[in-house]
C-alpha cells in the first residue's frame, strides 16, 4: 500500500496488503489498515526498529474515525493486521538481516507481551534480509522453515514467506523493455521460483 487514496478503487481484487518499511510509521497507511478487511502485514522499518512495527500493528488493530478521501470515516479495526520482517539498514548503509531463528523467537516473545489478536510472522527474504542478492532468497525461505519446524512457536507464528519472483531473473533499466522482468528490485526468474516452491513443500 505505497497511496492509502487508491484502496477504494482496488478493494474488489485485493486479498492481501502490506505497508513498506517507508510508510509504516505514517499515521494514514495505519488508520487506513484499520478499516480493511483482508490480512495486513506492516513491515519493520528501515532501521529495523520492531516497536515501530509493532505500534502500527497494534494501531491498525484499533477501531479509529478519521478523514478520508474528504470524508470523515470511522473503523471497526482489523484484527488480521500482523508483522513482516524485511531486515535493516545501519547509519553506514549495512544491511543487517533479522530472518534467524533468534531474531524470530524474540518478535515471538514481543508479540505474547502485547497480547495482540492473531499474532502472526511473515518473512522478507529480499531486501535488507537478501543483501539486496535476490539469489539468496531460496537459502533464506529453507532456513526460516528450518526454523519453523524447530520451534512449536514459530509453527503457530510464522505463517508465510514473501519472495520477490517474476518470468526473467534479475532486473532491467526503464527502456530495453523486456517482457517479464523487473524494472525494480531484481527476482527470481520462473524456474528458480518453481523449484523453491516445490522444496518448501517438503517442510510442510
Amino acid at each position: 500500500m505505497l497511496y492509502p487514496g487508491n484502496y477504494p478503487y482496488l478493494e474488489d481484487v485485493l486479498s492481501y496488503v502490506a505497508v513498506g518499511a517507508r510508510s509504516v510509521e505514517n499515521q494514514l497507511h495505519r488508520l487506513t489498515i484499520s478499516g480493511l478487511n483482508v490480512p495486513s502485514g506492516m513491515k519493520n522499518p528501515t532501521g529495523g526498529d520492531l516497536e515501530v512495527m509493532l505500534n502500527s500493528v497494534q494501531a491498525a488493530q484499533l477501531p479509529h474515525i478519521f478523514v478520508y478521501n474528504g470524508w470523515e470515516v470511522s473503523t471497526t479495526g482489523n484484527p488480521l493486521a500482523h508483522c513482516i520482517l524485511r531486515g535493516a539498514v545501519d547509519p553506514y548503509g549495512t544491511n543487517i538481516p533479522n530472518y534467524h531463528y533468534e531474531d524470530l523467537i524474540r518478535l515471538s516473545e514481543i508479540y505474547k507481551k502485547r497480547n495482540l489478536a492473531n499474532p502472526a510472522i511473515i518473512v522478507d527474504t529480499n531486501h535488507a534480509n537478501s543483501n539486496k542478492k535476490f539469489h539468496e532468497q531460496p537459502r533464506i525461505a529453507k532456513e526460516v522453515m528450518r526454523s519453523r519446524e524447530h520451534s512449536k512457536t514459530l509453527r503457530h507464528k510464522l505463517m508465510g514467506l514473501m519472495i520477490e519472483s517474476y518470468l526473467i531473473e534479475g532486473t532491467q533499466k526503464i527502456g530495453e523493455n523486456v517482457y517479464g522482468k523487473s524494472i525494480t528490485d531484481p527476482c527470481l526468474g520462473w524456474e528458480d521460483s518453481e523449484r523453491l516452491i516445490r522444496d518448501l513443500a517438503e517442510y510442510v
